[in-house]
Protein backbone atom coordinates (compact mmCIF):
# COMPACT_ATOMS: atom_id res chain seq x y z
CA UNK A 1 0.00 0.00 0.00
CA UNK A 2 1.45 3.07 -0.93
CA UNK A 3 0.73 5.89 1.91
CA UNK A 4 1.38 8.37 -0.98
CA UNK A 5 -1.30 7.84 -3.45
CA UNK A 6 -3.16 7.26 -0.45
CA UNK A 7 -2.95 10.86 0.39
CA UNK A 8 -3.03 11.93 -2.79
CA UNK A 9 -6.49 10.41 -3.12
CA UNK A 10 -7.64 12.05 0.09
CA UNK A 11 -6.52 15.28 -1.18
CA UNK A 12 -8.17 14.73 -4.15
CA UNK A 13 -11.79 13.40 -3.03
CA UNK A 14 -11.98 15.55 0.04
CA UNK A 15 -12.50 19.11 -2.06
CA UNK A 16 -14.92 17.56 -4.12
CA UNK A 17 -17.42 16.39 -1.25
CA UNK A 18 -16.62 19.95 0.33
CA UNK A 19 -17.29 22.14 -3.02
CA UNK A 20 -20.71 19.93 -3.54
CA UNK A 21 -21.76 19.60 -0.18
CA UNK A 22 -20.88 22.88 1.81
CA UNK A 23 -23.32 25.02 2.96
CA UNK A 24 -22.97 29.15 4.35
CA UNK A 25 -22.89 28.16 8.13
CA UNK A 26 -25.62 29.82 9.44
CA UNK A 27 -25.08 30.17 13.31
CA UNK A 28 -28.75 30.50 14.08
CA UNK A 29 -31.04 27.27 12.98
CA UNK A 30 -34.45 26.67 11.96
CA UNK A 31 -35.20 25.03 15.82
CA UNK A 32 -35.21 28.38 17.24
CA UNK A 33 -31.83 27.99 18.98
CA UNK A 34 -29.04 30.45 18.31
CA UNK A 35 -25.88 29.00 18.57
CA UNK A 36 -21.72 29.84 18.06
CA UNK A 37 -19.28 28.35 15.54
CA UNK A 38 -17.79 26.82 19.34
CA UNK A 39 -21.07 25.79 20.24
CA UNK A 40 -21.43 23.78 16.56
CA UNK A 41 -18.19 22.45 16.53
CA UNK A 42 -19.09 21.11 20.00
CA UNK A 43 -22.23 19.72 18.75
CA UNK A 44 -20.80 18.15 16.00
CA UNK A 45 -18.44 15.86 18.06
CA UNK A 46 -21.38 14.21 20.31
CA UNK A 47 -23.42 11.73 19.42
CA UNK A 48 -26.77 10.42 21.27
CA UNK A 49 -25.29 7.12 21.71
CA UNK A 50 -21.80 6.88 22.94
CA UNK A 51 -21.15 9.23 25.37
CA UNK A 52 -17.54 11.60 25.75
CA UNK A 53 -16.11 12.89 28.89
CA UNK A 54 -16.17 16.69 28.92
CA UNK A 55 -12.54 16.96 29.75
CA UNK A 56 -12.02 14.92 26.80
CA UNK A 57 -13.67 16.96 24.28
CA UNK A 58 -12.33 20.06 25.32
CA UNK A 59 -8.79 18.80 25.25
CA UNK A 60 -9.50 17.93 21.70
CA UNK A 61 -10.98 20.89 20.69
CA UNK A 62 -8.41 22.98 22.46
CA UNK A 63 -10.63 25.22 24.40
CA UNK A 64 -10.11 25.95 28.22
CA UNK A 65 -12.12 23.66 31.26
CA UNK A 66 -13.65 27.27 32.33
CA UNK A 67 -14.68 27.94 28.89
CA UNK A 68 -15.89 23.96 28.26
CA UNK A 69 -18.31 24.56 31.00
CA UNK A 70 -19.90 27.71 29.73
CA UNK A 71 -20.76 26.15 26.80
CA UNK A 72 -21.74 23.09 28.11
CA UNK A 73 -23.90 25.01 30.51
CA UNK A 74 -25.69 27.36 27.71
CA UNK A 75 -26.45 23.96 25.33
CA UNK A 76 -27.59 22.52 27.99
CA UNK A 77 -29.83 25.12 29.19
CA UNK A 78 -31.09 24.81 25.10
CA UNK A 79 -31.63 21.16 25.49
CA UNK A 80 -29.09 20.40 23.31
CA UNK A 81 -27.01 18.34 24.94
CA UNK A 82 -27.44 15.84 28.52
CA UNK A 83 -24.66 14.82 31.30
CA UNK A 84 -24.65 12.17 32.98
CA UNK A 85 -21.98 11.67 36.37
CA UNK A 86 -18.86 8.91 35.01
CA UNK A 87 -18.63 5.53 37.25
CA UNK A 88 -15.12 7.41 38.72
CA UNK A 89 -17.39 10.68 40.18
CA UNK A 90 -15.29 13.03 38.78
CA UNK A 91 -16.02 13.46 35.28
CA UNK A 92 -19.01 14.33 33.25
CA UNK A 93 -19.72 12.67 30.29
CA UNK A 94 -21.61 14.78 27.64
CA UNK A 95 -24.27 13.49 24.64
CA UNK A 96 -26.20 14.97 22.49
CA UNK A 97 -30.21 14.95 22.80
CA UNK A 98 -32.17 14.82 19.86
CA UNK A 99 -33.09 18.51 19.29
CA UNK A 100 -29.11 18.58 19.78
CA UNK A 101 -28.96 16.34 16.95
CA UNK A 102 -31.28 18.38 14.70
CA UNK A 103 -29.55 21.79 15.87
CA UNK A 104 -26.16 20.00 15.02
CA UNK A 105 -27.43 18.70 11.24
CA UNK A 106 -29.31 22.30 10.90
CA UNK A 107 -25.80 24.06 11.76
CA UNK A 108 -23.65 21.82 9.97
CA UNK A 109 -20.87 23.01 6.98
CA UNK A 110 -22.42 20.13 4.99
CA UNK A 111 -25.77 20.29 3.77
CA UNK A 112 -28.27 17.53 4.59
CA UNK A 113 -30.27 18.61 1.26
CA UNK A 114 -27.01 18.51 -1.00
CA UNK A 115 -25.82 15.00 0.77
CA UNK A 116 -29.29 13.61 0.03
CA UNK A 117 -28.85 14.35 -3.53
CA UNK A 118 -24.99 12.95 -3.44
CA UNK A 119 -26.11 9.72 -1.86
CA UNK A 120 -28.70 9.29 -4.80
CA UNK A 121 -25.99 8.59 -6.99
CA UNK A 122 -24.60 5.68 -5.39
CA UNK A 123 -26.06 2.27 -4.61
CA UNK A 124 -26.51 0.85 -0.67
CA UNK A 125 -23.57 -1.06 -0.58
CA UNK A 126 -21.43 2.33 -1.28
CA UNK A 127 -23.41 4.38 0.98
CA UNK A 128 -22.28 2.23 4.13
CA UNK A 129 -18.67 1.90 2.74
CA UNK A 130 -18.14 5.50 2.35
CA UNK A 131 -19.65 6.59 5.48
CA UNK A 132 -17.67 3.48 7.08
CA UNK A 133 -14.65 4.98 5.52
CA UNK A 134 -15.26 8.42 6.72
CA UNK A 135 -16.05 7.58 10.15
CA UNK A 136 -12.73 5.42 10.18
CA UNK A 137 -10.76 8.73 9.23
CA UNK A 138 -12.53 10.89 11.31
CA UNK A 139 -11.94 8.41 14.20
CA UNK A 140 -8.26 8.53 13.88
CA UNK A 141 -8.56 11.77 13.09
CA UNK A 142 -9.90 12.39 16.91
CA UNK A 143 -7.15 9.81 18.02
CA UNK A 144 -4.69 11.92 16.54
CA UNK A 145 -5.07 14.99 17.78
CA UNK A 146 -6.26 13.71 21.32
CA UNK A 147 -2.64 12.41 21.00
CA UNK A 148 -0.64 14.95 19.43
CA UNK A 149 -2.16 17.40 22.55
CA UNK A 150 -1.22 14.69 25.61
CA UNK A 151 1.98 15.07 24.11
CA UNK A 152 2.43 18.80 24.73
Amino acid sequence: MDKTELIYRIQLAYPRIYQTCHTEHQLSTKNGVSISQRDATILAHLNLIDPMSQAQLARHLGITKSTMSEAIKYLMGSDLLEMEVATDKRSHLLRLTNHGRQVMSDSSVLEADKLTAVLAEMNDTEIEQAVAGLELLAQACFGLTTKEKDEK
